[in-house]
């Protein structure tokens, strides 16, 4: 076993503690962090991911917050802010891409990611938008029908269009890392991370949030699959 498989069944493993602990989340960005440290030194430009989805999501929240574009109307009350922004809220726009990142790291061809990210990146918020409506972090203004219990559809598909801006603007930049050219296989534990991730929402959800993060979770484990199966015939 040589360094980099060192680094990839380290930083699977500390993501996947912080991830399962759940109600710990200190320790979860804590394990998020080194697990991101360490896989940067086999590609650095996940630095770059990370910067560019927190700006770009912070714009878009103030945007939102101010003009209901591209989310809808909603109010905030999770503090602490950034120009009235909660500071988690940017923090998750960077750790949901690196996860989504990491999904997709068995494909070749930079379209497929185009493609793939968005729709892995909204999979995450109707997982965790109905969990922070419900803890009372942020309350919807617009209301629309159809909506994901009681969340307008409007925000998801302000959540496809920012997280498309996101893709556009690092993966064609992005030098292609040949995870398979390292022959190593290690790098195929890392898309169950982002399964995991919805997985544990739902494994501790409230009564009433057993249906969304349900669907939620069977949409990951689809997602994780095909993206597994992709790879398998060429990716």
């Amino acid at each position: 076993m040589d360094k980099e498989d060192k680094y990839l069944i380290i930083s699977f493993s500390l993501l996947t503690f912080g991830i399962l602990l759940d109600g710990l989340l200190f320790f979860f960005l804590a394990m998020s962090l080194i697990s991101f440290i360490l896989l940067l030194k086999l590609d650095k430009s996940l630095l770059r991911l990370l910067i560019l989805s927190m700006i770009e999501g912070f714009l878009f929240e103030e945007l939102g917050v101010h003009t209901g574009f591209p989310f809808g109307y909603y109010e905030y009350n999770f503090p602490p802010y950034i120009l009235g922004i909660p500071v988690a809220v940017i923090l998750a726009w960077g750790i949901f891409s690196f996860l989504s990142s990491l999904a997709l790291i068995p494909l070749k061809g930079q379209m497929k990611k185009i493609f793939l990210f968005p729709i892995l990146m909204v999979t995450i918020d109707l997982a965790v938008d109905p969990i922070m409506v419900t803890a009372g972090a942020w309350k919807w203004l617009t209301v629309t029908s159809p909506n994901w219990f009681g969340i307008p559809y409007t925000n998801f598909l302000g959540w496809f269009l920012v997280s498309l801006i996101i893709a556009v603007s690092y993966f064609p930049w992005n030098k292609v890392i040949r995870w398979k050219e390292r022959n190593t296989a290690f790098y195929l534990l890392l898309p169950l991370d982002y399964f995991l991730l919805i997985f544990n929402f739902f494994l501790h959800a409230k009564p009433q949030l057993t249906e969304p993060l349900l669907i939620s979770t069977i949409i990951s484990a689809l997602l994780i699959g095909g993206i597994y199966s992709w790879s398998f015939k060429g990716g």
